[in-house]
């Protein structure tokens, strides 16, 4: 069974991800098990979300599947930093929250996203496999019309930042 936070690196430089065919997951959103490698690990809300929030009257305070606001002072977007994993045509794919200045927040929401540019980003979400990953400078790169924003790490020593530069060798869970 894949567990996140679990690395155990092959010794070969290459491994086909049918190499990884017998691996068995359990999904935490459809609750239905699945084989062959888990590529995607996702986070329901940013960091600043509290679940007082959720309570809260205040009509600036939302959280949705693909955004949040809070008290309308902070804003955020859901997007996937994509990881590519070295020695084969894939990437393992996080779902994270980055923040967003409120025109860009707007700009986003709006109706004609089609020529926006990269828009500057926080990352807000914390990855426990790695050292504090809040704040990392990043930049959301908008897709077609429905589909999640891909966020673009600023190249520094994170070791985060280095895996999204550099890649990751497939890993698999001894347990």
């Amino acid at each position: 069974m894949l567990r996140a936070g679990a690395r155990i690196r092959y010794e070969r430089s290459t491994v086909a991800l049918t190499d990884l065919s017998h691996l068995r997951w359990k999904c935490s959103t459809c609750d239905e098990w699945h084989t062959g490698p888990c590529l995607d690990f996702g986070c329901s809300e940013p960091r600043n979300w509290r679940r007082e929030s959720a309570a809260s009257a205040d009509p600036g305070t939302c959280l949705t599947d693909d955004y949040c606001t809070i008290r309308d002072d902070d804003f955020f977007d859901r997007g996937l930093i994509h990881l590519p994993i070295t020695g084969t045509g894939e990437s393992f794919r996080r779902g994270v929250w980055g923040s967003l200045s409120k025109a860009n927040f707007d700009r986003l929401r709006g109706p004609d996203t089609a020529d926006l540019p990269p828009m500057f980003s926080w990352l807000s979400t914390r990855l426990p496999e790695y050292p504090d990953t809040l704040n990392l400078k990043m930049y959301a790169h908008l897709q077609e019309r429905g589909q999640r924003p891909h966020f673009r790490l600023e190249s520094s020593d994170h070791p985060l930042a280095q895996e999204y530069h550099h890649g990751i060798a497939p890993s698999v869970s001894g347990n």
